[in-house]
């Protein structure tokens, strides 16, 4: 009897401990030692913006007492990987600031199969059904008020004549980059179309714009062999549409190098101290904030929700091909000389 008394205690004392890790469900994950509250935080290592904003999005969930594993990646293989070991730590979530959404997809599947919920951050990653929610801005919007910037600078409904532009846009395998171009067109091709505004490289479509891997350097190189084969008579260039602050960068040293005219106005995004002070110096017409307090105040609600086991709605979607994915999206500002005073890193 005292065998049989011993075999049937343990197997209840097996079965607590059945329903105790099997019912918990996802507040109650753990691996490797880790509390259920981390959350995983994988960023791109490619601008001051992103380094801002994963500092943010970090100090803010471990102010609210959860743990931020932040990490970053200067390559998408790189990032991967990352994804890759933040799926077998079974964290809470992750958050992904994608370098290049495609090769993240299968592992994506995997953590929905575990039920890890992703979010996109500032970045929808397209052709995943597994994306469960992007915290972001209205990226074509922000291409859209690139694109009055210019107008507004050329004086293009006001004036007539005909003022050339340079157009660059972001790398292609960064849906945001599409979204931008795609704003800034809305406004600016009427104008090419009627000869208003006139392209002396021909390179306007999306390809010949597109800037690998969002690099200064490469910006710089595309910009001066534009100068040197297009600008080489005094011809006057009067407006470079950029894409965000760090390929401007590039852009004017590539200026500072091969071009003697008329300095042009030239259109930022991200607020970098680089981009703010060209801003001051007049060597950039604008750029535009996306202040790392609105999103993160955005992720930080969904990562609570997802704590408690709740599934949030939206208002708005965004379609990445895959699914509509519910998205949340930030009000950016813009930062010109009208209002430069006002920004703190601009002293």
């Amino acid at each position: 009897m005292k065998r049989w008394t011993m075999l049937l205690t343990l197997a209840l004392c097996l079965l607590g401990i059945l329903v105790l890790t099997g019912c918990g469900g996802q507040r109650d994950r753990k691996a490797d030692g880790k509390p259920s509250r981390t959350v995983s935080v994988l960023f791109a290592y490619s601008s001051d913006s992103w380094q801002r904003n994963g500092i943010a999005l970090k100090e803010t969930l471990e102010k609210n007492g959860f743990t931020a594993d932040l990490r970053f990646a200067q390559t998408a293989e790189e990032q991967t990987e990352q994804f890759r070991d933040a799926v077998e730590q079974k964290p809470l979530a992750i958050i992904v600031g994608a370098i290049d959404g495609d090769p993240l997809k299968p592992l994506m599947a995997e953590a929905a199969k575990q039920n890890i919920p992703v979010i996109a951050y500032d970045r929808l990653i397209m052709g995943s059904p597994h994306v469960s929610y992007f915290v972001g801005f209205d990226s074509k919007e922000i291409g859209r008020i690139q694109g009055r910037a210019v107008e507004k600078a050329l004086r293009l409904k006001e004036t007539p004549g005909s003022d050339n532009i340079e157009i660059f846009a972001g790398d292609s395998r960064d849906h945001n980059s599409h979204l931008f171009y795609e704003g800034a067109m809305e406004i600016l091709q009427p104008y090419l179309d009627s000869g208003r505004l006139h392209v002396p490289s021909d390179e306007t479509a999306f390809m010949k714009a597109a800037t690998p891997d969002w690099n200064a350097q490469n910006a710089k190189a595309r910009m001066g062999r534009i100068l040197q084969l297009s600008y080489a008579n005094d011809r006057q260039l009067d407006a470079v549409l950029s894409p965000n602050d760090a390929l401007a960068e590039g852009i004017r040293e590539a200026l500072d190098l091969h071009y003697q005219g008329k300095w042009p106005f030239i259109t930022g995004l991200d607020a970098d101290p680089e981009g703010v002070r060209a801003v001051a110096a007049d060597r950039q017409v604008m750029t535009i904030d996306k202040p790392p307090a609105l999103p993160v105040k955005e992720c930080l609600r969904l990562i609570r929700d997802i704590e408690k086991g709740k599934t949030e709605s939206a208002t708005i979607h965004q379609n990445n091909g895959a699914r509509d994915v519910p998205a949340f999206l930030c009000k950016p500002a813009v930062i010109d000389k009208n209002n430069l005073e006002s920004v703190h890193w601009a002293q």
